[in-house]
């Protein structure tokens, strides 16, 4: 009994002791496993390649081959373990960056694999479109290293160029400054079309080319000029008087371009050759022969001085009459008749009114005063007419458009509230709100 109980000891010793010795190797060879899959880098943004190339194509072959095949080996999980990988095409995009089209067969095929390889399932294979960006560095025996540090999706990719190259500012700046517009429905109207100027007085049907390279005819002295249409009230277009009022720059004098018989003829006169940073111009011809310019000009930050010029030969001769009433920035300008005319400029905090009145062809103007036009909206009651426009005659009444300001969000920020006058301008009664007139034009 004795030795029977001694040799069952001596098995349960051994079986303990080979148990011990299993999780101990089982311990070692998952702690080998765990270290060697952790050399693994997943990650292709990292990954490094040594290489004495300097061929693109064969860095990417030989980058591509090194991080697969580390991709292989049997410590790696079988959801993400490679099986065969293919390169169909390689695409030089730029110094040291490469597309790569390349198909790739797991070891174990699961739907997330497609996207962990940024991806496409396609049959029992995973379908790649990789944009590698390559960064060159020698180690320290002095051999080149070449490292992926960006890889994108192509879409990703053309994205962030088209966004760094300048070809988003560009395409910005056509669509803003010269992509063609529609020209506005009416029976007097103009159109730029092809780099070229045109007016019509019959709503569109017949065309007349304004003789002026659109070059001068948009350029400004402080800004940036739009190619697709002109500055709103600097021109007038009638049958009996059309006029484009340009220039005021260091390279063109202020000058007007005119017709009086629809374009058949035109004329061109030097309005001033002192004004060299124009920033707007507004023209105004109450007759034939009786016309206005108002321009800007010396603008420093948000001060400019406005000068007003009058004809009363239809525009062959002009002869300056006035300065505008305040050196803020103009925001609109022009008269009603021979001697009466307005000037608008943004509204300043604490000041009496923000547009005035000349009944002396601009020598002396007056402040005026519009009645307070209140509006409640989500609760809250405040003023959101803030920024009056020209004054325009309509039939054989005088009426006046205000607009909320650049900043204006009262439903929208485009309605507008329009006013009457009984006695050409002085006072004004508020008629109506009204959505502003389309300027839809060029």
């Amino acid at each position: 009994m004795d030795n029977a109980k001694d040799s069952k000891k001596k098995m349960n010793k051994k079986i303990f002791t080979i148990l011990i010795i299993l999780a101990i190797f089982m311990g070692c060879f998952f702690a080998y496993y765990k270290y060697e899959q952790s050399k693994v880098k997943f990650n292709p943004e990292g990954f490094s390649v040594e290489t004495n190339s300097k061929d693109i194509e064969v860095i990417t072959k030989e980058w591509m081959e090194a991080y697969t095949t580390q991709l292989k080996a049997w410590y790696v999980p079988k959801t993400q373990r490679v099986k065969e990988y293919y390169i169909e095409t390689i695409e030089i995009k730029e110094a040291n960056v490469v597309q790569v089209n390349f198909s790739i067969v797991m070891e174990k095929l699961k739907e997330s694999s497609a996207v962990k390889w940024n991806g496409v399932l396609e049959g029992n294979k995973i379908k790649c479109q990789w944009v590698l960006r390559f960064q060159e560095e020698a180690n320290q025996k002095g051999n080149p290293i070449y490292t992926a540090v960006r890889v994108q999706r192509p879409a990703a990719y053309d994205l962030e160029k088209y966004q760094t190259s300048g070809e988003k500012e560009r395409d910005e700046y056509k669509q803003k400054y010269e992509a063609e517009i529609p020209y506005k429905n009416q029976e007097n109207t103009y159109k730029i079309q092809d780099k070229i100027c045109y007016v019509s007085y019959d709503g569109g049907s017949n065309w007349t080319k304004v003789p002026v390279p659109l070059e001068k005819l948009v350029a400004v002295g402080d800004g940036t000029p739009y190619f697709n249409k002109l500055q709103e009230k600097s021109y007038t277009i009638t049958p009996e008087k059309t006029a484009f009022i340009y220039g005021g720059t260091r390279e063109i004098p202020l000058t007007i371009t005119y017709s009086e018989d629809k374009g058949v003829t035109w004329r061109t006169s030097e309005i001033s050759t002192s004004l060299d940073s124009a920033r707007v111009r507004f023209c105004s011809f109450p007759t034939t022969r009786v016309g206005y310019v108002i321009s800007s000009t010396g603008r420093t930050m948000s001060q400019e001085e406005q000068v007003i010029f009058k004809t009363e030969d239809g525009g062959e001769t002009w002869k300056e009459t006035g300065h505008g009433p305040r050196t803020n920035l103009l925001q609109s300008g022009g008269f009603i008749d021979e001697n009466i005319g307005f000037m608008s400029y943004p509204k300043i905090e604490g000041a009496e009114t923000n547009i005035y009145r000349t009944e002396d062809g601009g020598r002396t103007f007056e402040p005026i005063t519009l009645p307070v036009n209140k509006q409640e909206w989500m609760g809250v009651t405040f003023e959101p007419f803030i920024q009056p426009e020209t004054p325009y005659i309509e039939g054989d009444q005088l009426f006046l458009l205000v607009g909320q300001g650049p900043e204006g969000d009262f439903k929208g920020g485009k309605l507008m509230a329009k006013y009457k006058s009984q006695d050409k301008g002085k006072t004004w009664t508020f008629v109506e709100l009204v959505e502003p007139p389309s300027r839809e034009e060029g």
